[in-house]
């Protein structure tokens, strides 16, 4: 985030505006009665002389517009801060996913296909995906792209298998996990979404900000730890389909979730799972083709 001199002293002189803006300056100097009120103040209450008490009048008014101006200035200052902050993760993202999509478009015009390299693509993607949501949700977040186990497309008894997860958060796919069967009925989000698909609905997301305290929440690998306590609080997750056309298709799941308790909120994290969703959607049904041939 750079720090923008010009807007800073924007914010400044229309602090310094708005300070002017304030009915309490009616009372001061609604009328000449009142103007001269407000420096007799000292004289009247205080017994001042004529002199100190239009000096602590104008004081007092000084500190007055001072105040004021300093109250505007820090919380205008902290709504520019906030906006550079955001804008400037909503840049980064963009960055990071034009990094992403660079390495699947090459791996595309490549002929043939090699399923290393595919792989490589898509571990990017979930890597990347991981720092901007960190980044975006000021807390950890794990990335994993969810697939069909045997079959290019999933239906309600399907099983799914990681694709790839981000580097930092490998250790979940431990013995046990790769033992679970991972079916689509025995996890709320991915039936969920399914349905949403299978109806073309345009909401295809399901976010769950408290998945320890929400009641029948199904997921396979709660077994995986103790008590079953997951070791995450919040999970967004996306079926990868096409924005238009989807035609009842889904060829997997976008996972994301968070340590923190309430992290997504904003309309535009799903708007960046649905992007990526629709980008990848060709790439992976390209990759079920050769599989298949």
């Amino acid at each position: 985030m750079t720090f923008n001199y010009y807007e800073i002293g924007k914010i400044l002189w229309n602090s310094f505006l708005a300070a002017f803006k304030w009915n309490i300056w009616k009372w001061f100097f609604g009328s000449i009665g009142a103007f001269g009120a407000t420096f007799l103040i000292g004289k009247n209450l205080f017994k001042l002389d004529l002199q100190e008490s239009i000096i602590w009048g104008a004081i007092i008014i000084i500190i007055l517009f001072l105040l004021r101006f300093v109250l505007i200035f820090f919380k205008e200052s902290l709504k520019y801060f906030h906006e550079q902050y955001k804008n400037s993760n909503y840049g980064d993202a963009i960055i990071l996913l034009n990094e992403c999509f660079a390495a699947m478009h090459n791996y595309r015009k490549t002929p043939g296909h090699d399923d290393e390299e595919f792989v490589k693509s898509m571990l990017l993607l979930c890597n990347n995906l991981k720092i901007i949501f960190t980044n975006l949700v000021k807390a950890e977040c794990s990335v994993s792209i969810k697939v069909p186990i045997a079959d290019d497309s999933i239906k309600p008894q399907t099983l799914l298998s990681n694709l790839v997860r981000d580097i930092d958060h490998r250790p979940r796919d431990t013995e046990q996990y790769s033992k679970i069967e991972h079916s689509l009925l025995g996890n709320t989000a991915f039936s969920y979404c399914l349905n949403k698909v299978s109806i073309k609905s345009k909401k295809k997301c399901y976010k769950n900000n408290n998945v320890n305290k929400t009641e029948n929440y199904e997921n396979t690998s709660k077994q995986c730890y103790e008590k079953e306590v997951l070791p995450y609080n919040s999970e967004l997750v996306y079926p990868i389909t096409p924005i238009i056309d989807g035609n009842h298709i889904c060829l997997g799941f976008i996972c994301i979730d968070s340590v923190k308790t309430n992290a997504f909120g904003s309309k535009y994290e799903i708007a960046i799972l649905e992007g990526v969703a629709d980008g990848i959607f060709d790439i992976i049904n390209e990759r079920n083709q050769f599989k298949i041939q």
